[in-house]
């Protein structure tokens, strides 16, 4: 039973943003068609605030199963280690045996910056100025999609760190902020990419017509902005089903009352045009990245044919 391989520096090689960017369309399509399998995510609470999780997908109901294992933990800032880490396995079609073994770091940051600049180009297509609040892998990826998908656009970075800002704001040409506050007004679309268990920018921050983007609010405990934010926003998630018991400041704002779960929208929906959205230019969007596995699905099915064609990654045998 021979198995390919593919190490962070192999998926770096062939998943470029441009690629990453064409698997996510494919995948919120197929998802927001109805063709996609994807079953609830898999959380499970551990020391220190972290957790692990697992993913699960088909593309199609005849598409490879694929499943992603992985952890968030945030105390491996204090070791000098990255806070997210994780595998992706391929099983074939046909027969369920083992075809790929993906280094899942690199392809959960490639695909969640992909998604995020997709559903930006649904959300503030005209949008100038691009603030990253985060210091961290997924702010790098986001500059890096972003670069590519708003070339002409601002970019901006902010983060606790001085010297880690003015590092990534160096090697993404970005410009480095000091003041969160003035940067949020001022930004057209502000990306949070923090894991913070508590709201790292405020309400009364966010002007009229800024769309605002949450990646680090993936868990029920992870509360990113501000719930009441959601109270004036128009809301916008990858997939409503997780969010609305995955994503903290959707939880919490739901489950108060103060915001109908009819009022979320599928960015599949968006896609397939099965919703549209009605904004005006006055209007606030909110968009929640939980992550999902249709994500990993169809980017190691891109990935994987990259890799076939060129030869990229090593083959071992696990029988």
């Amino acid at each position: 039973m021979s198995v390919r391989i593919l190490s962070a520096t192999d998926v770096r090689s062939i998943f470029t943003p441009q690629l990453a960017l064409e698997s996510q369309r494919e995948a919120f399509t197929r998802l927001g068609a109805g063709e996609a399998v994807q079953p609830p995510r898999l959380l499970v609470p551990g020391p220190d605030s972290s957790v692990s999780f697992c993913y699960s997908s088909r593309i199609a109901p005849d598409a490879p199963a694929v499943s992603k294992f992985g952890s968030v933990n945030p105390a491996n800032k204090a070791r000098g280690m990255g806070a997210v880490h994780s595998v992706i396995t391929v099983l074939d079609a046909e027969t369920g045996t083992p075809r790929a073994i993906i280094n899942g770091d690199s392809v959960t940051g490639l695909r969640t910056a992909a998604a995020t600049t997709l559903a930006m180009q649904q959300l503030a297509p005209d949008a100038r100025t691009v603030l990253v609040v985060g210091t961290g892998a997924q702010a790098r990826a986001h500059l890096d999609a972003f670069t590519v998908t708003r070339p002409d656009a601002e970019l901006q970075v902010f983060g606790r760190n001085p010297a880690a800002v003015a590092e990534v704001a160096g090697s993404h040409d970005a410009a480095a902020m000091t003041d969160l506050e003035q940067a949020v007004r001022d930004a057209d679309i502000v990306v949070l990419c923090t894991s913070s268990l508590t709201p790292v920018i405020e309400d009364a921050w966010v002007t009229n017509g800024t769309t605002v983007a949450s990646v680090g609010s993936f868990a029920p405990d992870r509360v990113e902005l501000p719930p009441s934010l959601l109270t004036r926003s128009t809301v916008v998630v990858d997939y409503r089903a997780s969010a609305l018991t995955d994503c903290g400041p959707v939880v919490e704002a739901v489950g108060s009352g103060a915001v109908d779960p009819d009022r979320i929208t599928d960015l599949g929906a968006l896609l397939t045009g099965a919703a549209t959205l009605d904004r005006r230019a006055a209007d606030v969007v909110t968009y929640f990245s939980v992550g999902i596995g249709v994500q990993d699905a169809a980017a190691a099915a891109v990935i994987l044919t990259a890799a076939e064609e060129n030869g990229a990654g090593t083959q071992a045998d696990l029988g």
